[in-house]
């Protein structure tokens, strides 16, 4: 009981006892538990965040999350799903068991029930980067397709008529808007799509160069819709003594740190995943707080979308 009443900052405690106690906790180590102290009635100080992956984008929007909930005087209980739907469902099973205060999600594409039965049990939910299928939850955005086609007009400005798209994961939701970017681009200017979007190792993407490199009628230019699909396909025409952007220009989408410094810098569609991160954070802190002060939730969700900058360098053929 008197260790209880020093942990709580009980008044009647005396001060050679709260001495005695604060030395035990010092000694052996302890800290809260916070499923236990929601089995006493107290509130849950932790959010969880489902990612993916940690991967430079989601490791950038966790430490972002992480830095917003400490600000709030709140733990940040983060799990990977490895881009798998059955693996966040069980992921999701094991979050609620942790008396979470709210969930942000980056989705890999499970049917939503197991987040309505947390909505359902009190927790709001907010979707980063994006929706959440079968649940009306607050999202986060970025401007894919937007974003895309802009990427994809500048090389069309530069007189590219045969311009690839490149990458893997068509099945997400971003990578998804980003072909359709490419593509409302091309035929907008009159001009045929090509696509490779199964290309996922180093080994495919130089199998693709190859062809390339021995087609007449090869691509002049490639959109890459994914970070690591741009640094892959740099990688690939290095090897194939292809010249950026002499021979093949390119266009990444989203930025990353060596993409200035590459032997010719890349031109990229840039997102901010620590800028939407912090927004959704935020938006989340907002739905807790209101849940707290016993405010009724609002009926219409909240959806915010974050524009893209399209970053010249030389990569595109810009000097």
């Amino acid at each position: 009981m008197s260790v209880s009443r020093v942990i709580n900052n009980h008044p009647s405690v005396k001060a050679s006892t709260r001495a005695k106690v604060m030395k035990a906790i010092a000694k052996t180590g302890y800290s809260p538990n916070d499923a236990a102290r929601m089995l006493k009635g107290r509130t849950a100080r932790t959010i969880g965040l489902v990612v993916p992956d940690l991967s430079d984008f989601f490791s950038s929007c966790f430490h972002a999350v992480q830095e917003v909930a400490i600000r709030h005087d709140y733990q940040t209980l983060v799990v990977a799903t490895g881009r798998s739907a059955a693996v966040e469902d069980r992921q999701l099973e094991s979050i609620q068991k942790h008396q979470i205060a709210g969930l942000l999600i980056v989705t890999s594409g499970s049917d939503g029930r197991r987040l309505k039965l947390l909505q359902e049990s009190g927790i709001p939910v907010v979707a980063l980067d994006r929706p959440a299928h079968g649940v009306q939850a607050d999202a986060v955005l970025v401007e894919n397709r937007e974003g895309a086609e802009q990427g994809v007009r500048h090389l069309i400005e530069h007189g590219h008529k045969r311009i690839a798209c490149v990458g893997f994961d068509s099945g997400s939701y971003t990578v998804r808007e980003r072909i359709e970017g490419y593509k409302l681009a091309m035929r907008g200017a009159g001009l045929k799509p090509i696509l490779s979007t199964d290309v996922s190792t180093l080994e495919a993407m130089q199998a693709l160069v190859l062809r390339w490199a021995a087609a007449k009628d090869r691509p002049t230019a490639a959109f890459t819709v994914k970070r690591i699909s741009s640094v892959l396909l740099i990688q690939a025409l290095h090897h194939q003594k292809l010249r950026v952007p002499q021979d093949i220009a390119v266009v990444g989408f989203d930025d990353f740190e060596l993409a200035e410094v590459l032997g010719t810098p890349l031109t990229v569609v840039r997102q901010s995943p620590t800028e939407i991160a912090r927004s959704a954070a935020e938006l989340l802190f907002k739905k807790i707080n209101a849940l707290r002060e016993g405010r009724p939730a609002e009926m219409q969700r909240a959806k915010m979308l974050f524009p893209t900058d399209l970053i010249i360098r030389r990569s595109c053929g810009c000097l």
